[in-house]
């Protein structure tokens, strides 16, 4: 199996079960199980996205990839799909260096790649629309959480804000710009009740700007005349860059002084890493998660559990905790995110 675009609510995207099968250049993605593989096989060079479980009965190479392949539109609920790559793809000229596209350069893994491919003009498209947009109140700020874009050439979000509903989406409008997934909006002072209404949209890093997010709207009753200055309350969040290699920075803060505990974990709950296990004073930190890193420093000090090493780190999901506790050793807060090492 060569250069194949396997997709949609399907549960096995390829099962090899027999001597000597192949696969190659190939993309899988929103599968319950991207392959299932026993015996004499090669499977290399194939990139599985967003699928349940990517490999079942091996481990696969480090020449098997997992991004977003960034395709035309591989929307299967819409017509007129497209299964050519984007400009920006990582999947461009990243197959089998031993089989060559049409025009004579390295494969690319998907439908178009290969000598029986396409050579095609790659389209500089604009990311998705951000999805998953909710608002809470939080301090008297309104917080804003959204789904990540996962393009590679990915660069920031724009977030607009107004008291009607929002057709036209202008600089008049905007109120920040952030390349996180969430964000603090302080309020103007209103004293009767007021209906904001937000849509985010994304960039990448050729200024293409997105369609707008799903809008969505929070009532507010009275802030009064002196809203809160800024948000200054206990915080994880999110480590950048992510998905890293070599190393990445896990930002906090903390609201007030308290004994901090941040932890590392893989996918299966097993302890890699104690990053911080100490007390510390209010305020904003930074901790560097460098997985081959073998020293302290003072300006970050961590410690490896009994057992492992610093070459235990594999590429893969992990996940990052925080605890903290008061002078009273009583919990006041903990929180945990994901990041992804990629090597």
């Amino acid at each position: 199996m060569y250069n194949n675009y396997i997709t949609g609510n399907i549960g096995d995207g390829i099962r090899f079960g027999t001597p000597n099968n192949t696969g190659k250049n190939n993309v899988i993605s929103n599968a319950n199980r991207g392959i299932i593989a026993g015996g004499d096989f090669v499977f290399q060079f194939n990139n599985l996205w967003n699928n349940d479980l990517n490999y079942i009965g091996f481990i696969p190479d480090t020449t098997n990839l997992s991004f977003d392949p960034m395709i035309v539109n591989d929307d299967t609920t819409q017509g007129n799909l497209d299964f050519h790559l984007q400009k920006y793809s990582p999947l461009i000229d990243a197959g089998d260096p031993t089989i060559l596209d049409r025009d004579g350069s390295r494969s690319d893994i998907g439908l178009y790649g290969g000598p029986y491919g396409w050579t095609y003009t790659y389209q500089d498209l604009a990311p998705r629309p951000p999805h998953n947009v909710t608002a809470t109140i939080e301090e008297g700020l309104v917080k804003l959480n959204w789904n990540k874009n996962t393009e590679a050439d990915f660069s920031h979000y724009r977030i607009y804000r107004d008291t009607v509903t929002i057709v036209m989406y202008d600089s008049s409008k905007m109120i920040a710009e952030t390349p996180d997934t969430f964000y603090y909006d302080q309020l103007p002072p209103v004293n009767h009740e007021t209906r904001f209404y937000y849509v985010i949209t994304a960039f990448d890093n050729q200024g293409n700007q997105s369609y707008p997010s799903e809008e969505i709207n929070v009532l507010v009753t009275g802030l009064g005349e002196h809203p809160p200055k800024g948000y200054d309350g206990f915080r994880l969040l999110a480590n950048y860059p992510n998905p890293f290699n070599p190393s990445t920075i896990i930002p906090y803060r903390l609201k007030e002084a308290g004994y901090v505990k941040l932890y590392i974990y893989d996918i299966k709950g097993e302890l890699v890493r104690v990053m911080v296990n100490r007390w510390q004073e209010k305020g904003y930190y930074e901790a560097v998660f460098h997985p081959n890193a073998a020293e302290r420093s003072s300006a970050n000090s961590f410690e490896v559990p009994m057992g492992k090493t610093y070459s235990d780190i594999a590429t893969g999901v992990y996940i990052y905790m925080i605890h903290v506790y008061n002078d009273r050793n009583i919990p006041v807060f903990s929180d945990s995110e994901k990041m992804i090492l990629l090597k």
